[in-house]
């Protein structure tokens, strides 16, 4: 990576979230993964996505690994039913606060490879009735929410339907309810 991108990068997303020279970034906000990728259409970066930590991660020759895994926030909302979990976030630790509202899910267990809530719906691993919706930003770095915290029954196009199981291709999932 080129001194300038490296630099452009520091400034938009700060010093903590672009690791190894560049080759990882890691933004804990939605707002810092759209910079990310309007940086990296811009500038045409490659990026491959993972909503894991970026240890261990192959690195990729002429681009960045685009790491979700401090984007880790849950919110639980016990009397609605509902659920916000932010793509960083562990399968356990989703169980872990649904159970602690009450909320238990049986057979709530992660895919093999899929031990992140971004890697779950990023293959397809969930229903799409269990999604509400479904916040992603786009490859131009704009953020967009489909859906919301309840589930209604509307005409129009089911954009979430088109994002469960697109791995990443079509945009970066940073959260879901």
């Amino acid at each position: 990576m080129d001194a300038s991108l490296h630099r452009l990068l520091v400034d938009a997303l700060g010093e903590e979230t672009v690791l190894d020279r560049g080759s990882v970034l890691a933004p804990s906000s939605p707002d810092g993964v759209a910079a990310a990728l309007r940086i990296a259409q811009e500038r045409r970066l490659r990026l491959r996505l993972t909503s894991g930590p970026a240890e261990g991660a192959d690195p990729l020759r002429d681009g960045a690994l685009l790491s979700m895994c401090r984007l880790s926030a849950v919110q639980v909302v016990a009397s609605n039913g509902v659920v916000r979990a932010e793509a960083g976030v562990t399968i356990r630790a989703l169980a872990a606060a649904l159970a602690e509202a009450g909320m238990a899910v049986a057979g709530l267990s992660a895919d093999p490879g899929s031990d992140h809530v971004g890697a779950l719906i990023a293959r397809g691993g969930v229903p799409r009735r269990s999604l509400t919706g479904i916040e992603a930003a786009l490859p131009g770095g704009d953020l967009v929410q489909l859906g919301g915290a309840v589930l209604k029954d509307v005409v129009g196009y089911d954009i979430a339907s088109v994002l469960l199981g697109s791995r990443g291709r079509l945009a970066a999932i940073v959260a879901v309810h």
